[in-house]
């Protein structure tokens, strides 16, 4: 009879401990649960400059070796962001060549910067001759950094030196007139 006594209080601590334990991963689980949550509801507009916002300082050369500017974005100037291992821009590329091609003030007013510091690879490609290309170290950049740009794809439609619409499709950029 001790013996079945000793084994009972034996499984009773043992099964109170796996309780104490379960509850541990269930109140860790909650909270990697509210973690992620929050990192996926974050406002989309903190990814990028929002309308409104001015374009901050900036100073770089295209890979054509054109210095261009903040300066540069007096007369509306269409920007885009791309980086090589975005899956995003990957169905983002052929609306904005499409875009591109349409926007007033064509190939000089555009500026395309792919998020790689090697020479941009497949998306320069496909983007050549639409603007001026510049290459930047991935959220380092200093286009990236004037725009707030921390997410790919990002487009940006900046008129006297502010963004006048940003977003993360092509689709949301305001209709113009073919040039």
């Amino acid at each position: 009879m001790p013996l079945l006594s000793a084994a009972v209080v034996l499984v009773g601590v043992l099964c109170l401990f796996d309780l104490v334990l379960t509850l541990g991963v269930v109140r860790r689980l909650r909270d990697h649960t509210e973690r992620l949550s929050a990192m996926l509801t974050a406002p989309e507009d903190t990814a990028l400059a929002k309308p409104g916002d001015d374009v901050k300082p900036f100073t770089t050369t295209t890979v054509d070796g054109e210095a261009i500017s903040d300066a540069d974005f007096t007369d509306p100037t269409l920007v885009a962001v791309f980086s090589p291992d975005c899956p995003a821009c990957e169905t983002q590329v052929a609306p904005f060549v499409d875009y591109a091609r349409t926007f007033p003030g064509g190939a000089e007013r555009t500026v395309v910067v792919i998020a790689s510091e090697t020479a941009g690879g497949r998306y320069r490609r496909e983007v050549d001759g639409l603007g001026r290309i510049v290459t930047e170290a991935e959220l380092q950049g200093p286009v990236q950094k004037a725009l707030n740009t921390r997410g790919y794809p990002a487009f940006f439609v900046v008129v006297d030196g502010r963004v006048a619409q940003s977003s993360h499709a092509v689709a949301d950029l305001p209709q113009h007139q073919a040039v």
